[in-house]
């Protein structure tokens, strides 16, 4: 696990690169490396990387050559399969010299060449050049649960690209412009983040999961390589045999991979059914001291901390748990700001942050359950968009919007998700509903604050809905959660938070085998009636207190509402109205105002609206108010 950054084409101070390989020391600060490797016609390489050892401790540091000199790699990740792929190169004939995993990826590109990406399992960001050809590839794992951020240049000298795994890496190049992107910040207004391959930068894009670039003489293209197995179309029988057993040996096997590791391994754990099946996975394949991790907060209601502990103690793990005062995670938001390249639209990524610095007195590695949700509909949004189904065919979309409205009123622990149900069911665009599940702005909304110039493109438009023709309703807002949601927000979170505290975090749900198998599931055995997580449920009936198999979706509960009602009222607006606020130049500052007042007063909660702009203007001042160059 580590961060890589660089660029191909024209020569310059090697001083750039170690600029940019500084600010991102935190993903690898066990080692570093860099090279510089001739391409043709006066370009080169210049390859940087830092390291956080995980495998193979006394491996040499990367930029990794193949033992003939060919190849040169920057590799950022793991493949947790290279055993079994060394030891079918080796039955081909090839060589090695270490017992890492980069060496594997090296030799897998000679016999395989881009075929080789199909096979790796794990998550993985890279560039690798092949010096007899003079190209360089550039690939992204098939989720996108690591970063490569790119950004093309062209200088009197020739094209050129620069490459990194944070956005903070790219800037820190002369020849990558500090300029905001506003059709971003447009697009961020609805989503509450900005859907790939934008970003908030002018000129740097996202490698897209599951994409290879090829760049060759400052000449490069972009595909995918991996299709997610949503977009293949249904034809004959959905699955045979057991579903609980299939489910369980291709779970079972994707947690046991992701034990291999040469420093200690932890869990973060939660209340939830997701972080608990990773924790009795590791229990049933019989590994001991399991440490835990879990967070909370002063004076929360909820006791998920409690809760925790208490699973914690049923599971038989070493647990450590982590009680935080919200009142200064709000001072955190600069910093992760600058870490992430983006707003912290969501507020829980400050205490998976501070979790993961904890966490990191004691492992290297951490488990997590993300990505359960998104392949098994885990969410009630996907009990609605199953039911979407009927309701529309049978005219009855209108009525269930009014369903939940009236439910509104009689059943008040409910009302924020079911306001949200109700208007994301009016909507019968599809693109349109799904920013109404994810609590931004309405495009109606968004165009009565926007006072900028109207983008060149539809945030919509973005979204790759492309899942398979003739999908259900379930399976396209899963595709949706799979190719957008999750890798342009909570994977990039994960990634973030925890590189931020110098530690590795892995997803066992994250694996491709497990997502094939789910794709090929009734929409029953994913949700029934208004059970979310069917096969989930079902199967770990028998590993998992029945508490945990009953107990409801919960996140974190940060008191944003409170929040905005007090400390951060007055702070907020002063915020928006100064007159060093970037978002005036864009946003309607008066009916801003208004949205906060209306919040105070208790008209209406706008705390996820009130938020995410906050988020915004933070991470403005920080990339924008002075040249990072």
């Amino acid at each position: 696990m580590c961060g890589i950054a660089g660029w191909l084409g024209p020569p310059r101070d090697c001083a750039v690169l170690q600029a940019m390989m500084d600010s991102i020391a935190h993903r690898g600060p066990d080692g570093e490396g860099q090279s510089i490797v001739p391409l043709g016609n006066e370009n080169f390489g210049f390859l940087g990387h830092r390291r956080l050892s995980i495998i193979d401790l006394a491996a040499r540091q990367q930029p990794m050559e193949s033992h003939d000199q060919r190849f040169s790699i920057v590799f950022n990740g793991e493949i947790y399969n290279y055993l079994e792929l060394k030891d079918e190169l080796r039955a081909k004939g090839a060589v090695f010299h270490t017992n890492c995993d980069t060496e594997v990826i090296l030799e897998a590109w000679r016999f395989w060449g881009e075929d080789c990406l199909t096979r790796l399992r794990g998550m993985f960001a890279f560039a690798l050049c092949d010096l007899k050809e003079r190209r360089v590839f550039f690939a992204r794992d098939p989720f996108g649960k690591k970063p490569l951020y790119y950004a093309p240049f062209q200088t009197s000298q020739g094209e050129g690209i620069v490459f990194g795994s944070e956005i903070l890496a790219l800037l820190r190049h002369p020849d990558v412009p500090q300029e905001l992107n506003s059709s971003a910040l447009y697009d961020y207004l609805c989503w509450r983040y900005v859907p790939a391959p934008h970003t908030f930068f002018q000129g740097i894009q996202k490698l897209l999961p599951g994409s290879l670039l090829t760049w060759q003489e400052g000449k490069w293209d972009e595909r995918r390589y991996w299709l997610p197995p949503e977009e293949a179309p249904m034809s004959g029988p959905i699955l045979t045999g057991d579903p609980v057993e299939a489910f369980l040996n291709v779970f079972e096997e994707a947690v046991r991979l992701r034990l291999r590791s040469d420093v200690p391994i932890g869990t973060f754990l939660s209340s939830g059914l997701d972080s608990t099946a990773v924790v009795a996975t590791l229990r049933h394949l019989g590994i001991s001291d399991i440490r835990t991790f879990s967070v909370g907060f002063t004076g929360d209601t909820a006791a998920e901390l409690s809760d925790a502990a208490q699973l914690a103690q049923q599971l038989g793990t070493i647990h450590t748990p982590i009680e935080l005062d919200t009142n200064h995670m709000v001072s955190l938001l600069p910093q992760l700001s600058l870490r992430r390249g983006a707003p912290l639209a969501d507020p829980a990524d400050m205490p998976i942050h501070m979790m993961s610095l904890e966490a990191g007195k004691n492992v290297k590695v951490v488990l997590s359950g993300e990505g359960a949700d998104e392949l098994f509909g885990g969410y009630p949004k996907h009990v609605a968009e199953q039911a979407l189904g009927w309701m529309v065919p049978s005219g009855m979309l209108s009525l269930a919007s009014h369903a939940f409205l009236s439910a509104e009123a009689i059943i008040p622990g409910n009302r924020k998700r079911l306001t949200i149900a109700a208007r994301a069911l009016k909507e019968r665009d599809f693109s349109k509903r799904m920013v109404r599940w994810f609590g931004g702005l309405s495009s109606n909304e968004r165009a009565a604050i926007w006072t900028g110039a109207h983008p060149s493109h539809a945030g919509a438009n973005l979204i790759p809905f492309t899942a398979a023709k003739g999908a259900s309703s379930l399976r396209r807002i899963l595709h949706f959660d799979q190719t957008s949601w999750l890798p342009d927000n909570l994977l990039e979170r994960m990634d973030r938070m925890t590189m931020a505290a110098s530690i590795e975090g892995r997803a066992p749900f994250m694996d491709t085998h497990l997502a094939a198998f789910s794709a090929r599931l009734p929409d029953h055995w994913r949700i029934k009636c208004r059970m979310t997580k069917r096969i989930m449920r079902t199967a770990f009936g028998n590993r998992v207190p029945q508490a945990v198999l009953e107990r409801p979706k919960n996140g974190f509960r940060l008191p944003v509402s409170t929040w905005f009602k007090t400390e951060l009222h007055d702070q907020f607006q002063d915020m928006m109205a100064s007159d060093n606020a970037i978002s005036k130049d864009f946003l309607h500052v008066a009916k801003i105002s208004q949205i906060a007042s209306d919040h105070h007063s208790g008209v209406q909660d706008h705390s996820k609206v009130l938020w995410s702009l906050f988020a915004l203007e933070t991470f403005l001042g920080e990339f924008f108010k002075e040249p990072l160059h």
